[in-house]
């Protein structure tokens, strides 16, 4: 029997001969979706608000009240450093080093030219002179004196003698009056000659002296003064790292402005410790101090006893300015810092794993500093403060 297609179902006959409707596929119901089990959907959304909430909150939370249970501080790696000042106007006439140059004590650094000096020099040699042109004329006049000293006390003498016998004669009425007068006229200008020339020999002696100080004193000023300018040359005083501001040539320099740094000595770390750590801080704790490229390990090795306002690169905006304690760090691995470098201090983690490993290197080889002459005004007031305070001269 032929079978018959339908859009629902399709007929055909069984076996038995009879026919009967047999649906092919099942279909579901429009009328049951209420009672059918839906799956559940995933929403990531959810899931990145909470967690963007909790590391907000974690964040704020630092922000607020880490500071009191987690060393945190900035710091400036620092040298001992050396500035070469001009005394005197000078012109750069030559220049022997680099920024960055290792030097050592002694070496010759630049050469420089001032007509002020050679002026003053010139000054001082005519005087000099001068005053060797005065002590001979005393000399002399000295020494005249002192031969016509011993005739003129002998004049004295005999112009006193005659005029003893004028005296006898004139009790007898044997001399006129004009005889008398020269006679007496006579013994004084000998003995006024011979004064003169007693107080003029005495008077000059005195005068040479002088003149011998003062022409001793001058000496001694044109030899400091050549020993001071030393022909222009100017020499490292101490062994080190040349800075980053080398003068060009024809540079002109006034009294008193720096020419030329050289940085020697180990670098340290010069921190400012903060105000609101709840945990003591004493001399000998161990610290990290990284500046992001560079992690070494530290020790605190001095508290000072004074404070400062923090640098300019140190200050938050939303904050007031602060004044904080100033601390020294000797660093493990001193090489790997350049001067002036921004650094931040935390406590030592005593994890299993390093946080970072750098290998020391020598900074007179490799390291020069970064920032010299041309850090803020703050650093340098810094730094000559704790100079002050270490009793280390600037």
């Amino acid at each position: 029997m032929p079978l018959i297609s339908t859009p629902m179902c399709r007929i055909k006959s069984t076996r038995f001969g009879s026919n009967a409707m047999r649906s092919l596929k099942k279909r579901p119901r429009a009328d049951t979706i209420a009672n059918q089990e839906r799956k559940g959907r995933v929403r990531p959304g959810r899931h990145i608000y909470f967690a963007l909430l909790a590391i907000f909150a974690i964040a704020a939370t630092n922000y607020v009240w880490g500071d009191l249970v987690m060393l945190r501080g900035g710091g400036l790696v620092l040298r001992d450093k050396t500035v070469i000042a001009a005394t005197f106007v000078a012109r750069v006439a030559e220049v022997d080093v680099t920024e960055g140059q290792t030097v050592g004590e002694g070496d010759t650094l630049m050469r420089i030219e001032s007509t002020e000096v050679l002026e003053r020099l010139a000054d001082l040699s005519i005087r000099q002179a001068e005053l060797a042109q005065q002590a001979a004329t005393f000399r002399l006049r000295s020494e005249v004196a002192s031969q016509l000293l011993p005739l003129a006390a002998r004049r004295e003498t005999e112009t006193g003698k005659v005029l003893v016998r004028f005296d006898a004669m004139s009790d007898r009425g044997l001399l006129t009056s004009t005889r008398y007068e020269e006679a007496l006229r006579a013994n004084f200008d000998a003995r006024q000659d011979r004064v003169k020339l007693a107080t003029e020999t005495e008077t000059l002696s005195e005068q040479i002296s002088a003149l011998e100080d003062a022409r001793a004193d001058a000496a001694r000023a044109v030899a400091d003064l050549m020993s001071h300018y030393a022909a222009g040359v100017i020499r490292a005083p101490a062994g080190g790292t040349v800075g980053a501001r080398v003068p060009s040539l024809g540079s002109v320099f006034r009294a008193g402005d720096p020419i030329l740094s050289v940085y020697s000595g180990e670098a340290y770390v010069l921190t400012y410790l903060p105000r609101r750590y709840l945990l003591p801080i004493e001399t000998g704790m161990e610290v990290t101090v990284s500046s992001g490229r560079h992690t070494s390990d530290g020790v605190i090795t001095d508290i000072l006893p004074v404070s400062d306002a923090l640098p300019r690169e140190f200050q938050n905006t939303f904050k007031p300015r602060d004044r904080n304690q100033l601390a020294r760090i000797r660093l493990t691995d001193p090489g790997i810092f350049p001067v002036y470098e921004k650094v931040e201090i935390r406590r030592k983690s005593y994890l299993p794993w390093p946080v970072s490993k750098q290998k020391a290197r020598q900074p007179q080889e490799e390291i020069w500093t970064g920032a010299e002459d041309g850090a803020p005004a703050a650093i340098g007031d810094a730094e000559r403060r704790h100079a002050v305070a270490a009793g280390r001269p600037e």
